[in-house]
């Protein structure tokens, strides 16, 4: 019934969406076939699941990067994760960078290999091959791409109504919270403008029963307190409310002094800050692989 619903009020309305396959095959000029999906949902970090078990269907996740500490590539792995490694519908909303930028980034990701190499570069039989078979894999992700600048969360509220008819979307990635927009002319602060927009989308988590995952920037960039882990505290009151599970990155390899080989390069601290109702901190190690601009299991 409520399906129905949905159908007969958004029926006047139809949007198109980029899907992920739709852009690798024209990033790569092939055609690399038909998606398939199955059930379940991980985020695909063992640590990160073994404390929030995992993305949760009517929830919102919030997980607050400062500029310059991987922003893009954590929801490029989140999205890779879920969608390449797991075979589970996403839908990633990200009014920052283009689909063809997210879909070149995750295809360089997965093969370590420049765009201009894979299409241009002289490649073994047996490379190009491998290279493919991954690409093949990626492009049969359920993965759809909205990439409208200055997005209003009120259209966005139309178009995930539409994907979850559509598609039933196992997984929403927004990128990021201050890039979003509302459409009523609003006299309050930017602050009170971006609470009432993270009520939006706690509410289109609940409606639509999938979970969400809310990047939001964090002020300042990576050079600026380096040595001091973010906490909750860092973040607006407004998002620690409506939150049911919070994440924070932390990259101490940025400011380690151990140089490259050193037993902390390119470790990552996720503190999870919130969680199952629960507000002690959590400290979850990943490894940021540089070459890749991807994000793994320690």
């Amino acid at each position: 019934m409520e399906q129905n619903t949905l159908e007969i009020t958004e029926r006047s309305e139809v949007f198109e969406f980029a899907s992920l396959r739709q852009m690798v095959n024209q990033a790569l000029q092939q055609n690399f076939g038909e998606s398939q999906i199955s059930n379940g949902l991980s985020s695909g970090f063992r640590d990160i699941d073994q404390v929030i078990s995992g993305f949760k269907k009517g929830q919102l996740t919030t997980i607050a990067v400062k500029p310059g500490m991987g922003k893009t590539a954590l929801m490029l792995s989140i999205a890779n994760n879920v969608a390449v490694k797991n075979n589970h519908s996403v839908a990633i909303f990200s009014p920052e960078r283009s689909s063809t930028k997210i879909t070149n980034r995750l295809i360089e990701s997965e093969t370590g290999m420049s765009l201009d190499k894979l299409l241009n570069g002289k490649l073994k039989p047996s490379e190009r091959d491998h290279m493919f078979t991954i690409v093949s894999h990626i492009a049969k992700a359920n993965m759809y791409l909205d990439d409208t600048p200055n997005l209003s969360v009120d259209e966005m509220l139309k178009k995930t109504r539409q994907l979850k008819i559509m598609h039933n979307v196992d997984l929403i990635i927004i990128d990021y919270l201050e890039l979003l927009t509302t459409s009523i002319i609003d006299p309050d602060s930017r602050e009170e403008q971006l609470s009432k927009i993270v009520h939006v989308i706690k509410d289109i988590a609940r409606e639509l029963n999938v979970p969400i995952v809310l990047f939001s920037q964090l002020p300042g960039s990576y050079s600026e307190s380096l040595s001091r882990r973010p906490t909750m505290k860092d973040l607006p009151v407004f998002l620690t409310e409506l939150s049911d599970v919070i994440m924070l990155l932390h990259r101490s390899d940025l400011y380690e002094k151990q140089g490259k080989n050193g037993d902390n390069h390119n470790l990552v601290e996720v503190v999870i800050g919130k969680y199952e109702n629960q507000k002690i901190e959590n400290v979850v190690p990943l490894r940021f692989i540089e070459s890749l601009a991807k994000f793994t299991d320690k």
